[in-house]
């Protein structure tokens, strides 16, 4: 016979409560789809906002300073951390030009420093930090998206999640203009959208092509920081 302890026990570990599972994805709800929707349009309401953004790789940087979208251009900081925000020099670009200033300086700055601006065509397709700022302009519209588009594509809720305290919801985007036309496949997801109760956009994640390595864009608060000068600054070039 058990002595009464072990018996004890045993009962003790039979009674363990199951940990509860993550609700699985899922298509978009109605608030979800909504939310969604609205996210670039809260962003174009609010104008400029602060961001940082990290590239991982052999050579991982950091982008600090601030994206107008309403007007659609950006200004960054590069550097290898957060301790050195400007090591790397200054990237200035609106939808069509981008403009790199390399030289370290203390972090994004106005007014723009002099130097040697060097300005090209923006090209998405020609690197993943192209890429980047391209997207963190279209994250800026002067009006809400579809819900019911939204909710028909093949949008996914990932889950639920805090950033800096803040709950939030991560939805994977659509991967085209219509609706979907079979269960998608959550890890195949391109983007990862993080939006709090309000449609207020806090995080989009990226994936890099050829490998499972995110490229993260966090936003921040609200800025009155005019980036009128980097339109200047690339006016000419297109």
């Amino acid at each position: 016979m058990l002595p009464a302890i072990a018996v004890t026990v045993a009962l003790l570990a039979g009674c363990t409560p199951t940990a509860p599972t993550a609700p699985p994805d899922h298509a978009l709800t109605t608030d979800e789809a909504q939310r969604l929707a609205i996210a670039r349009f809260t962003n174009y309401d609010e104008g400029v906002r602060e961001i940082v953004a990290e590239v991982p790789g052999e050579r991982p940087v950091r982008f600090t300073g601030w994206v107008d979208f309403a007007n659609h251009r950006g200004l960054v900081s590069v550097g290898t951390s957060k301790d050195a925000p400007g090591e790397l020099g200054l990237y200035a670009w609106t939808g069509d030009s981008i403009a790199v200033r390399d030289g370290a300086v203390p972090a994004a700055e106005l007014p723009l420093p002099e130097g040697d601006w060097q300005i090209e065509q923006l090209d998405p397709s020609s690197s993943v930090v192209q890429n980047l700022f391209a997207v963190a302009l279209s994250l800026g519209s002067d009006r809400p998206d579809n819900p019911t588009l939204l909710q028909q594509s093949d949008a996914r809720w990932l889950r639920s999640d805090t950033i800096d305290g803040t709950p939030v919801d991560v939805i994977t985007g659509p991967t085209s203009d219509g609706p979907a036309t079979s269960t998608p496949d959550p890890a195949a997801a391109t983007v990862r959208y993080w939006i709090d109760d309000k449609g207020r956009l806090l995080r989009v994640e990226l994936r890099q092509p050829g490998g499972d390595n995110w490229t993260r864009l966090d936003l921040g608060a609200k800025s009155d920081v005019d980036l009128t000068p980097v339109q200047t600054l690339v006016a000419g070039v297109g």
